[in-house]
């Protein structure tokens, strides 16, 4: 028996051994894919490679880890760029950018080619061109006429030249690791975001995940639809006063870009500063007048801003005292959220007004009834319906700062990252209260007196000058400013950020991690600049200068009152001059040497229009007059044509049917 025992041992420990180093490399694969904080896995995609010039630094490191923990909800066998839309909508983009570059635009002896090289990025688009000018808008304006609605024809066209953008397969979402290396600013210039952002099927993915339940219910459906509650796109805008023509504009903005079958747009209006707080007789206001009837109604609901109510809800019980108007609102489907109940007393706000209101409003928009955000000055250009069903909550960043921008905002309702903001506020807010209620305090006694109080959380530095009084300085900055301090500092110094303002953006980063106010990690992500600010980082002369990228994108603007301005270097002119190789035949009307015949006038605004980005953000030139021939008016004019039935959009549906 022994022996017996002895022979078997041997093979017996073998198997035990292999099995022993099989779990221990299993186990280390594993803990191999986790990230920093080992509690979400990375998603891999084996197709993506980055190609870094230089090791990462501090920014572009904590960018990519926040990309990459991401909580994301899609499988990874799923995470390989390929859509059914192949690479249609890249070739109607290369398509109408090659055109403008060709017929539009000069470029001088030291500037770089505008927009991206048609040769380089797509050269099978070569056959699909345009011989000049007249070709192109002839083009633009048969595939947008009410013949080819009605027919259904311009087949022939098709085959040679893509027509419309197709809209992203339901439920497909961004894959912003695909979007992490060519939108990263410290690598890539802002165009060179665009061109990627415009490959739609490099970076939409399928998603599994099940739609994100809003707050707020749709409004009245077209007759013969089924609405979905849950499947519904709500974005909101804050407004104060009057509906005015550029309001209207962005509000049309969103009828000619989104997916109206589940999109609705809520614009909350308050009236405070009008004549005894009452709301304006919309029907009286020409701009707002065809939001509140049929059929734009059927989309747009507009309702009574109450601030009582609102902090009263997020702050307090439930708001159980509410104004009429609100209790109108809630006829029209604003509901009450599970844990309204769970929140404490509202704080006392009339001693501390953040000095933009609407700093404040999206917050309470958002924690009570979920979406996204949109500020009065955004103007959306995509469908945003892939951010919408990401799974995500975003902001994107300040320009070059590092900071939140929240001009455009994704928050679920009573999430954790809306629940921390307002908490983060709140607590700002007593601080701010206590340091004056301490300030005055001092004023009245002698500084033994204030140094016993025990909430008096400040150091003192004794000045020079003999009997004068202490300076008092943040507990905090004794040891030194982080570098989002230094930022939060110097925004304060331009005027930007004052002290009262509890909401600024320049806070979140503090409110979501106080212990480091890092990014990585706070639940919300900050998008790059270019995917709904594409202007910003050249208007703050901070594009990248070590890229061999142009910083030059084809509409060639340098500041955002030029989208205004119908000048020859901000839009295609209304002709062109001969020896840009326009064709001079019989049946082409051009400009030339002997007459002052002029060319077709330019109407494919939205087609070349920042073609990529998702929205476009104008940064307050609310009086700022917008020209006709403008960039600003070209959109106008599309979106207007849309509503009324004369055109499409560019997905190639008609209004109302």
């Amino acid at each position: 028996m022994p022996t017996l025992l002895q022979g078997w041992a041997v093979p017996t420990l073998a198997v035990i051994s292999a099995l022993a180093t099989l779990i221990y490399l299993s186990l280390f694969s594993e803990l191999y894919t986790l990230n920093n904080d080992e509690t979400i896995r990375r998603p891999h995609d084996t197709n993506i490679h980055h190609d870094y010039k230089q090791p990462l630094s501090q920014q572009q490191q904590e960018t990519k880890n926040q990309l990459l923990t991401t909580t994301t909800t899609v499988p990874q066998a799923q995470l390989t760029p390929t859509s059914s839309q192949n690479d249609n909508n890249y070739k109607v983009a290369q398509l109408h950018i090659n055109a403008f570059v060709s017929f539009c635009n000069t470029p001088t002896t030291n500037s770089p080619p505008l927009g991206p090289a048609l040769s380089s990025s797509a050269p099978e688009l070569h056959q699909t061109g345009f011989s000049s000018y007249s070709e192109w808008i002839d083009f633009t304006n048969k595939k947008n006429s009410k013949s080819n609605r009605d027919a259904q024809q311009f087949t022939e066209e098709s085959v040679v030249r893509p027509l419309f953008f197709e809209r992203p397969p339901p439920k497909w979402i961004v894959n912003l690791t695909a979007l992490e290396e060519p939108c990263d600013r410290l690598i890539h210039t802002s165009a060179h975001c665009l061109d990627a952002l415009s490959k739609e099927h490099q970076y939409l993915v399928p998603s599994v995940a099940p739609s994100i339940k809003n707050s707020i219910s749709s409004v009245p459906e077209k007759e013969g639809e089924t609405p979905v509650k849950d499947d519904t796109i709500d974005f909101h805008v804050f407004w104060r006063g009057p509906i005015t023509d550029k309001l209207s504009q962005n509000a049309h903005a969103f009828l000619f870009t989104q997916p109206l079958k589940r999109a609705r747009l809520h614009l909350w209006i308050d009236s405070a500063d009008l004549p005894g707080g009452v709301p304006e007789d919309y029907l009286q206001n020409e701009f707002a007048a065809p939001l509140v009837q049929e059929p734009l109604s059927r989309y747009i609901t507009i309702h009574a801003w109450d601030q009582a109510a609102e902090l009263a809800y997020s702050y307090g019980d439930g708001a159980t005292e509410e104004s009429p108007e609100n209790d109108s609102d809630r006829d029209n489907g604003i509901e009450d959220s599970n844990n309204k109940d769970q929140q404490g007393p509202a704080p006392n706000f009339s001693n501390v007004k953040p000095v933009a209101l609407s700093d404040e409003a999206r917050f309470l928009i958002l924690n009570r009834n979920g979406g996204i955000y949109l500020d009065a000055d955004v103007m959306l250009l995509r469908d945003m319906s892939p951010f919408y069903d990401s799974g995500v909550e975003f902001a994107y960043e300040w320009s070059n700062t590092r900071m939140y921008n929240t001009a455009i905002l994704r928050l679920f309702p009573g999430s954790s990252v809306a629940r921390r903001i307002l908490d983060g506020a709140k607590a700002r807010e007593i601080e701010i209260m206590e340091k004056k209620r301490l300030q005055a305090l001092a004023q009245k006694s002698d500084q033994a007196a204030v140094l016993k109080s025990d909430s008096y959380k400040t150091a003192f530095i004794q000045t020079k000058k003999p009997n004068a009084r202490p300076r008092p300085i943040s507990a905090s900055n004794q040891s030194g400013t982080t570098a989002s301090h230094r930022k939060a500092q110097a925004l304060s110094k331009r005027g930007e950020m004052r002290p009262d303002e509890i909401y600024h953006p320049a806070r979140l980063r503090k409110y979501l991690r106080p212990e480091d106010e890092k990014i990585e990690g706070n639940g919300l992500i900050m998008m790059p600049p270019a995917f709904f600010d594409p202007l910003w980082l050249r208007v703050d002369r901070k594009e990248t200068k070590n890229t061999g990228d142009t910083d030059k994108m084809m509409e060639d603007l340098f500041t955002f009152p030029d989208a205004f301005s119908a000048s020859a270097n901000a839009v295609c002119p209304a002709a062109v001059p001969v020896n840009l190789g326009v064709s001079t035949s019989d049946n082409d009307t051009t400009l030339n040497n002997n007459t002052n015949d002029r060319i077709k006038d330019f109407t494919a605004g939205p087609e070349v229009f920042f073609m990529g980005a998702y929205a476009y953000h104008w940064h307050n030139n609310w009086l700022t007059p917008i020209e006709p021939q403008s960039w600003m008016g070209q959109m106008r004019q599309a979106f207007d044509d849309f509503v009324a039935g004369r055109r499409p959009n560019l997905y190639g549906e008609w209004f109302g049917m």
